[in-house]
């Protein structure tokens, strides 16, 4: 994919200068900010066979593809019609590539983020229009690293330990350096795509994920897609680019299931002591599911075994003519 770097750099300019925005819901332009990481917990993808595959995956946060690179993945093509996604996966990309674990986990979360001194030591690692970029948003914010890691061009995690738990490349120094090895070996790509683009496309893969693009065309308030018109696009075109027995995760869905004892919190004010959150109906029976450990929304709240967070998976059956 080829970018237009002095488009990227005054299209974020004019973004970062933009005085009204919604604090509610993301922007989804074409310049705009990007999740530094994954607001998921993507530990479920050691549930799905991975080595070896071809993957299509949204590149946010571009958490997704070092954790399926870890796993083992031969190809990782990423999607999104954000180009700053793009910009920043490189970015982490190079600052994989440049440092240790620790020196890692300091830049990105450390109390001087992404301090400038240390982004000296990715330079080397930063292809010609990635780094022109960085260097300009460095500029941009008088090479104050910090500020630049808490503008809005980077969306910072609530909770670092859950970052660290909900990304397996990230659980320890092993799998850091395990996936920073690998790195080299996977073809990476990336294309400048919406969700319903796919199935367009000639290109076939053992697996896509779709993070939780799904809640945004179909459960958001702003929402225009039925629930209807999104299984038919998962199964009459998606999957026209998905091998025979692949699959492609559906949707993702926080605090699919609870079961706290709450005590004197907003939990046991709202929902009593015990509780459940209903499922995504549409879905129920439809997929597969994957439950596993919530990486919870909220602030200064731990992972806990008492709520589950879950996936939908569609498996394409075999022979299936498209």
């Amino acid at each position: 994919m080829e970018v237009n770097v002095k488009e990227a750099i005054s299209g974020t300019i004019e973004y970062l200068n933009r005085k009204f925005y919604s604090l509610v819901r993301p922007d989804f332009g074409k310049y705009s900010g990007v999740y530094s990481f994954s607001t998921e917990n993507l530990s479920y993808l050691e549930k799905i066979d991975i080595e070896g595959k071809d993957i299509l995956t949204v590149t946010g946060s571009f958490d997704q593809s070092f954790n399926l690179v870890y796993e083992g993945a031969k190809k990782v093509c990423n999607f999104d019609t954000n180009v700053n996604t793009v910009f920043y996966a490189h970015f982490k990309m190079a600052a994989m590539k440049a440092f240790s674990y620790q020196e890692y986990l300091q830049f990105f979360f450390g109390e001087n983020r992404m301090e400038y001194g240390m982004y000296q030591k990715l330079i080397p690692f930063l292809p010609k229009p990635y780094l022109e970029y960085w260097n300009s948003m460095y500029q941009l914010f008088g090479n104050d690293g910090n500020a630049l890691a808490t503008s809005r061009l980077l969306e910072q995690p609530s909770n670092i330990k859950n970052t660290i738990l909900g990304n397996p490349y990230l659980y320890s120094e092993e799998n850091y350096e395990q996936t920073k090895s690998r790195l080299s070996q996977v073809e990476i790509s990336f294309v400048e795509k919406n969700l319903l683009e796919i199935g367009e496309g000639n290109e076939q893969y053992d697996a896509m994920f779709f993070s939780n693009i799904e809640s945004y065309l179909v459960s958001d308030y702003f929402s225009t897609m039925s629930e209807s018109e999104y299984l038919e696009f998962v199964q009459n075109k998606a999957s026209k680019q998905l091998k025979e027995g692949g699959i492609i995760q559906v949707a993702y869905q926080y605090a699919y299931k609870t079961k706290i004892r709450a005590t004197g919190n907003f939990l046991k004010r709202i929902f009593g002591t015990k509780f459940e959150l209903k499922k995504i109906d549409y879905l129920d029976g439809k997929y597969k599911t994957i439950t596993f450990t919530s990486f919870p929304l909220w602030r200064n709240v731990e992972m806990s075994k008492d709520i589950e967070d879950c996936i939908y998976i569609y498996e394409k059956p075999k022979g299936k003519k498209m």
